[in-house]
């Protein structure tokens, strides 16, 4: 029996299901969450069962011009990547329905919600840059809606800012696909596609360069990052969409098949254009972490947060070595576990009391306990604590530094440090605020409450999974291991 069709259904059963929402909104809720829900959970089950189930086959679905089309395939990175996604996306889409409840137009963020599951499936299990490329910008037109919801001004230029970004973003992408087409292969593969005969093209670098800038916008590269922090206006389940799961991992997720599975190493390492995307990196790691320290506001603190820690993804693969790409792996997994937790957290805390600023925040964790308990834990990861999970992956990046050995490689060793410094201030700083507020801060009366377990569960569940991959990950390290 063929069941190549299957690849197929993780990333066409939600693009169809939003649209059809669109098209016959739900008058009743709680029939659409719960009818939402047991489709997310099925589309994951489908996304497991294909990557489990055709080892890495390629699926050619259409042929539009000569060898290039529509593939799709579940190799190694696919299965990394789809993972994440189909793993997060059923307590994502739970902690929507809470947050949600009372908010405006309901049935059209749900359908784009649900559609954009769809579309960073189809980033996931692409076979070729073409068909990469296509879903690429898909995602720019489904989660536009999103950053637009509020329909505030400020979510209006927002949403101006990301399209502008994220469009010429992809203006530079573009360039990199058609001279691959030029070249005659766009197939990913691991080591590189790049005919042997077109290794030694003048436009070859200068190519690389800049589809490497241009899909490093969605991971909020500087100078791109902008459009990340004005993000930040959207619903939270929405940021935690941009910031930890969907859009900026698909960015990195982009850079890393340009680097390992079009190009390959053997032809960038060493060369002015690694050390060009490497410094790029350096220089964004520095730069957000060091905002996010004086960065007053909670939820566009953790958004400076997200650009620093997505160019440790991005200076992994830089590093352009096996351990780099498994390295790099190992940060997308795990910051995305720890960033949605703290994400869930922010969204909790900023829908129950209304604050939005760090200082607001003292005492509170004395009566949205369960709530800072799991953002403690999340903040302790992000700062790369033993036993937790971020000091893993934080781990193997130094490891494949010092085996690189170039100056820059240990430069950028040297930022990581620094950067785990400054994420320990710009973190801890809120944690002590909560638990032992100043003599003056006590005086403030609290009577909040935590919110409904339909949003508590998604974040206690974050919670565990990190400290529990933080004291198993030789089993993650075995499956992201190139």
């Amino acid at each position: 029996m063929n069941i190549d069709f299957l690849i197929l259904l993780p990333v066409l059963l939600p693009i169809v299901a939003g649209i059809l929402m669109l098209i016959f909104p739900a008058k009743d809720d709680r029939v659409r969450n719960t009818v939402n829900f047991i489709f997310v959970l099925i589309n994951t089950g489908f996304a497991f069962f294909a990557m489990t189930a055709l080892n890495g086959e390629s699926v050619s679905v259409v042929r539009i011009y000569m060898n290039y089309g529509f593939d799709f395939k579940t190799d190694r990175a696919a299965c990394i990547f789809g993972t994440i996604v189909a793993s997060l996306w059923p307590f994502a889409s739970l902690y929507s329905y809470g947050y949600m409840k009372d908010k405006e137009r309901r049935n059209t963020f749900f359908a784009f919600f649900t559609m954009t599951y769809g579309v960073v499936m189809g980033i996931a299990f692409a076979a070729n840059l073409l068909t990469m490329y296509v879903f690429y910008e898909m995602l720019t037109l489904v989660t536009f809606p999103l950053v637009l919801h509020p329909m505030t001004e400020k979510a209006v230029k927002a949403a101006r800012t990301y399209l502008a970004y994220s469009l010429g973003g992809a203006a530079f992408g573009l360039i990199g696909l058609i001279f691959m087409m030029y070249l005659g292969n766009t197939a990913f593969v691991l080591g590189g596609s790049i005919p042997a005969e077109s290794a030694d093209s003048v436009f070859l670098l200068p190519a690389f360069v800049l589809a490497f800038c241009g899909f490093s916008v969605k991971a909020a590269m500087a100078p791109f990052s902008g459009w990340l922090i004005k993000a930040a206006v959207a619903p939270t389940p929405v940021t935690a969409l941009l910031h930890a799961v969907a859009v900026v991992n698909a960015g990195a997720f982009a850079c890393i098949r340009l680097t390992y599975y079009i190009y390959g190493t053997e032809i960038l390492r060493g060369t002015w254009a690694q050390f060009i995307v490497m410094a790029l990196t350096i220089v964004t790691i520095l730069y957000g972490s060091s905002f996010a320290v004086k960065e007053r506001h909670f939820k566009r603190r953790l958004a400076y947060s997200t650009i620093s820690n997505l160019s440790y993804i991005l200076f992994a693969a830089t590093l352009m070595s096996p351990m780099g790409l498994t390295a790099a792996f190992a940060h997308m997994l795990m910051h995305s576990l720890t960033k949605i937790c703290s994400f869930f957290c922010c969204g909790i805390v900023m829908e129950q009391t209304g604050k939005e600023y760090v200082e607001e925040l003292s005492g509170m964790g004395k009566v949205m306990k369960k709530t800072f308990v799991c953002f403690t834990v999340s903040s302790l990861s992000l700062i790369g604590i033993p036993l937790f999970c971020g000091f893993f992956s934080k781990w193997r990046i130094g490891l494949a530094a010092v085996d690189e050995g170039s100056p820059l490689a240990i430069t950028g060793l040297v930022a990581l440090l620094l950067s785990a410094l400054l994420t320990a201030i710009y973190m801890l700083s809120i944690v002590i605020r909560v638990y032992f507020p100043s003599t003056e801060e006590k005086m403030i009366e609290h009577n909040y409450k935590e919110h409904s377990a339909v949003m508590l569960i998604p974040v206690m569940v974050f919670a565990v999974c990190i400290i529990i991959l933080g004291a198993f990950w030789q089993p993650v390290l075995d499956f992201i291991s190139f």
